[in-house]
This record gives C-alpha cells, sequence and structure tokens, in this order.
C-alpha cells in the first residue's frame, strides 16, 4: 500500500482535532445554554417544591442518571431532609433524613464542590457515616453539595449513569455551577416562603385576637346563663371549622359532667331539645371517658380516630370521627368542658386548636362562672326559676317595652290545685318534688323570650312578651295539659293547675293593673272548679269584675 504523504495526515490529524474540539464546544455551548436557561427558571419560580422538581429533573435529565434523592437541611442545622427523589428503593421512609457530622463527609459537603463518594470497587468512601445513617441504600455516586456564603443549604445524592459511563470533568463542572445557582434561589425562595408564612401566621394571629377580642365584648352582654352557653359553643363550633360540639358543665351535687348545650346535630329539633331541657343526656364522672379526663387533668385532648383509643365510650363515640376536649377552668377550679368534634372537610384538629379553643375556653369559663353566680342571685334554689324580685324587674322592662313599640304583654299567674293537701299528706319533700317536676315543665312549655318566675309558695308568674291573651291562652292550655299528665310515684296520683291570663292594653295599662287583673283571673278559675284557664274580663260600667273561661 503507499504510503500517505506526512503532510496530508497531519491534516488529518489536525482535523479530528478541530472535529473533537467543535464537539467540545458545542457540548460547552449547550452546557452553558441548559445552564442560562435554568437560571432563568430558578429565578421565575418562588415556590420550594417546584424549585426542587426543577432542580432534579434537569440534573436528571441532563447527565441520564439512574437515581437521585434532594436533601434540604433543616432551619436547624442539625438534619439534612429528603424533598425529593427518583429510583429509590420501595422500601425506603418517606421521612428519610441524616444529621449532619463534624466529619470527613461534612468537611467534603462544605466545600461545596462535586465529589465521588465511591471508590474505584464502588465501595463507600465514608463507610462509617453512610453505614450508621443507612445512605447506602441511595446507592450514590457522587455527591453534589449545595452552598451559599459557607452555609449549606442542602446536598443531593446522584445515582450511577443508565449508559454505565462515568462522570466527566464537563459534568462536574456543569454540577458545580448549576449547584451553586440553585443555592443562591433555594435560600431566596426559603426566605421568602418564610417571609410569607410569617406574614400568615401574623395575620392569623391577628385575626384571631380580633375575633377573641369580640367573643370576649359579646359575653359581657350576654346575662342568661343558657343562651351565654350556647354563644361559646356556637363560636367554639365556628372558630375550629368543626361539625357540632357540647358544653358540660360540673354540677357539685351529683359530682358528676352534665351536658348543657349541643351545636351542630342533623335535626334540630333534637338540638332544641336537648338545650331546653326536655332531653335528659348522658352524665359523666370525673375521670370518664375523654370528657372526666380532661376536666381531671385539666389538659386538652386531641383524638383524631375513634377506631383505636381506649379513651372513646361508646354513648361518646356517637357519630364522632374525631373530637378536641378542652376544660374549662375559673379561678383555677375546673367548671366544666368544651367538646368538639368532627372537623370538616375531614381535617384534623390541630395543636393550634387547642391554642386558639382554650383561648377562648378561658374568656367562656370567667364569664360561664360570673353568669352562674349571677343565675343563682336570681333563681329561686328550689324550682331553678327567677324570683320574685327578678320578675318584677322584668315586668317593668317589658311594660315599658311594650308601650314604646305598640307591642302586646300577657302575664299568667299559676297556681297548684289543693297543694296543701300535699303537703299535709305525704311531707314537704313530696311537696318539693311537685314543685321542681311542675316548674320544669313550665320551663319546657315557655319560650325562650318568656319569663318564667317562682310568684309565691305554690304560685307561678310567666311573663309574655309580644302575645295577646289569645296566644296566651294556647300556651296555658298547653302547660295545664302537660301538668296533668305528670306522674308523681311518691303520691300515687297527679296533680292540676289553675291558671289566670291578662294582657296589655286589653286589660291593664301598668304593671300593678297587669298582675291584679291576672291574680283576679286566677281566682276566677279557682272559684269555677280548679284546672282551668281563665282570662280576665275587663266589667262593664256598673258591673263587678267578671272573667271569661
Amino acid at each position: 500500500m503507499t504510503k500517505e504523504p506526512e503532510s496530508l495526515a497531519a491534516v488529518k490529524k489536525r482535523n479530528k482535532e478541530l472535529a473533537d474540539q467543535l464537539v467540545r464546544l458545542d457540548r460547552r455551548l449547550f452546557d452553558l445554554m441548559s445552564l442560562l436557561q435554568a437560571n432563568k427558571a430558578f429565578d421565575n419560580i418562588l415556590e420550594a417544591r417546584e424549585l426542587y422538581n426543577v432542580f432534579a429533573s434537569i440534573i436528571h435529565e441532563k447527565l441520564g442518571i439512574e437515581s437521585y434523592a434532594l436533601f434540604i437541611m433543616d432551619e436547624t442545622e442539625s438534619n439534612f431532609h429528603l424533598v425529593r427523589g427518583f429510583g429509590l428503593p420501595e422500601e425506603m421512609p418517606v421521612e428519610f433524613s441524616f444529621p449532619r457530622q463534624e466529619g470527613l463527609l461534612w468537611q467534603a459537603i462544605l466545600q461545596g464542590k462535586p465529589f465521588s463518594v465511591v471508590d474505584r470497587d464502588e465501595l463507600p468512601r465514608f463507610q462509617v457515616p453512610f453505614e450508621k445513617f443507612n445512605l447506602t441504600v441511595l446507592n450514590s455516586r457522587l455527591f453534589l453539595p449545595l452552598v451559599h456564603k459557607a452555609r449549606v443549604v442542602g446536598v443531593l445524592s446522584i445515582g450511577p449513569k443508565m449508559d454505565g459511563s462515568t462522570f466527566s470533568e464537563e459534568d462536574l463542572e456543569f454540577l458545580s455551577i448549576l449547584a451553586a445557582h440553585a443555592a443562591v434561589s433555594f435560600t431566596t425562595t426559603a426566605l421568602y416562603e418564610k417571609n410569607q408564612n410569617d406574614k400568615a401566621n401574623l395575620d392569623k394571629t391577628v385575626k384571631n385576637l380580633s375575633m377573641l377580642y369580640n367573643i370576649g365584648r359579646a359575653m359581657i352582654h350576654i346575662s342568661d346563663l343558657k343562651n351565654l352557653l350556647k354563644f361559646i359553643l356556637g363560636e367554639a363550633v365556628k372558630t375550629t371549622e368543626a361539625q357540632k360540639g357540647s358544653l358540660m358543665l360540673y354540677d357539685a351535687n351529683i359530682q358528676r359532667l352534665v351536658l348543657r348545650v349541643v351545636k351542630g346535630l342533623p335535626d334540630p329539633r333534637t338540638e332544641e331539645a336537648i338545650n331546653s331541657g326536655e332531653i335528659e343526656c348522658a352524665t359523666f364522672g370525673v375521670g370518664e371517658g375523654i370528657a372526666g379526663k380532661v376536666f381531671q387533668t385539666l389538659k386538652p385532648i386531641i383524638a383524631n380516630s375513634t377506631t383505636d383509643d381506649d379513651r372513646y365510650m361508646a354513648r361518646e363515640a356517637s357519630n364522632v370521627d374525631s373530637i378536641l376536649c378542652i376544660p374549662l377552668i375559673a379561678s383555677d377550679e375546673p367548671i366544666g368542658v368544651i367538646n368538639i368534634t368532627n372537623k370538616k372537610n375531614g381535617k384534623k384538629f390541630t395543636h393550634e386548636d387547642v391554642d386558639l379553643l382554650t383561648a377562648l375556653g378561658n374568656q367562656a369559663a370567667v364569664a360561664i362562672n360570673n353568669a352562674t353566680l349571677y343565675e343563682m342571685a336570681i333563681t329561686d334554689e328550689l324550682t331553678k326559676l327567677y324570683i320574685r324580685r327578678y320578675f318584677n324587674v322584668r315586668l317593668d322592662t317589658e311594660m315599658k317595652r311594650a308601650r314604646r313599640y305598640g307591642h302586646k304583654l300577657a302575664l299568667a299567674i299559676c297556681d297548684l290545685d289543693h297543694f296543701k293537701s300535699v303537703n299535709d299528706t305525704f311531707g314537704h319533700q313530696v311537696g318539693d318534688i311537685v314543685l321542681t317536676k311542675v316548674a320544669d315543665m313550665v320551663k319546657m312549655r315557655v319560650r325562650e323570650i318568656d319569663t318564667p318566675a317562682r310568684f309565691g309558695g305554690e304560685e307561678f308568674a310567666i311573663i309574655l312578651p309580644e302575645t295577646d291573651y289569645r296566644g296566651a291562652v294556647a300556651m296555658a292550655e298547653r302547660l295545664r295539659e302537660s301538668v296533668a299528665q305528670i306522674e308523681f310515684p311518691e303520691m300515687g296520683r297527679n296533680v292540676t293547675i289553675s291558671i289566670g291570663l291578662s294582657s296589655y292594653p286589653d286589660h291593664a295599662d301598668d304593671k300593678q293593673g297587669l298582675i291584679r287583673t291576672a291574680d283576679t283571673a286566677l281566682y276566677e278559675a279557682k272559684r269555677q272548679g280548679r284546672n282551668r284557664v281563665c282570662v280576665y274580663a275587663v266589667p262593664k260600667a256598673g258591673e263587678k269584675t267578671e272573667t271569661k273561661q
């Protein structure tokens, strides 16, 4: 074969070198363009998770690697937490992390340059930390540190290439530049998210404080205990975004927690019946169930699952998926608990809910304690109806309101028939039972705006705002029939009640006139044989006072 001239061989060699150089330049240009595009992408992303995905995806696509694992340093700068991975073993924990160690591995990371974590035999160069923290599951070939201003932001574990080739100098240079840009973006994004979270937390704190302030102001103006309890529970359910709740107060006489109000039941009629006392619910002893334990320990309880919590009781767990219970404490003494159940949209109760509800509960406990003391001062100890003094104040108020707005106002005075014979025959203890049961029926049959009071020994009075005598008759007849159906095993017989009615402005134009005419109607009901309702009849000129049945 004829040997080519030396000059031609030199030209071919030079051409090959130029071709190789062009390939390298082309790769270099492509890498630079890729880095430029990556940098632009980093600058436009303000959400950390998205930034992690873009960063890892660029490396995965550029190098064709089998696996990677991106770890970010936590705020305490003590642990690396896995935030993004690909091609990792299925058995690897989702919340994988490893601590910072002041050894050779950490010193290598601090340099901020990609480095090999295996030797030529693909054995770990940093055997002690890799085995200690189970880093061998990563199947790493390189660690790519993310360092910004001498602070380690994170580290990317890079697995082997899919084609089995080694990492070139160009690869390492590309990774170094990309990591430097990424570290800056990661730091900026983390700071942005922290500021956003701080602002959101501040806004939430201001909102919660404003809400608690408004609730506190509202509670000041509610003196009626039942209405106060309903208001507090309603705000507690709304504040925690729950489906329903209940409020229980401790009854020292029976030493048990008694359910006083509920909120959010599927049937509004059942809810109203419970709140009015018409339906009697189960009670809890101290230390019994979740409510009892919270009352006993004075510590809140969150239980986000009813299926595996042995603190639940059967009657507690009815239609309850999750529960948050806090104690109500006034003057360092527990007075009850608030139970909030089933957070909306299947969410779980959080410690933030506990803090918010506890703050509300602290305000509520003071208001409840004050309202309880006020209620004790204005209610009869035996019947729990209002006392005569409070009745007089309320009648004055309602009379002024009726005059001002041109409204009707009715008054009913009730008397137990032959009550003296009950005391004489069965004793005063049985007499007290009769008074208590009849008073309970009165409370069940009146409206929330009505004022039932103990008027005398066995007499009751009911103020009926915005009611004419016809409406009063309907209420009185229902009450009379209900009282006649009350069973008294202690006596073996029932009791009856007589009721006299009067109304403003039909029968009287002032408070004393209303009482006098209602009392006159009651006397007529007694005269006609008792167990009946009579309405005062205005006498015509020259006639004596009459009543109509």
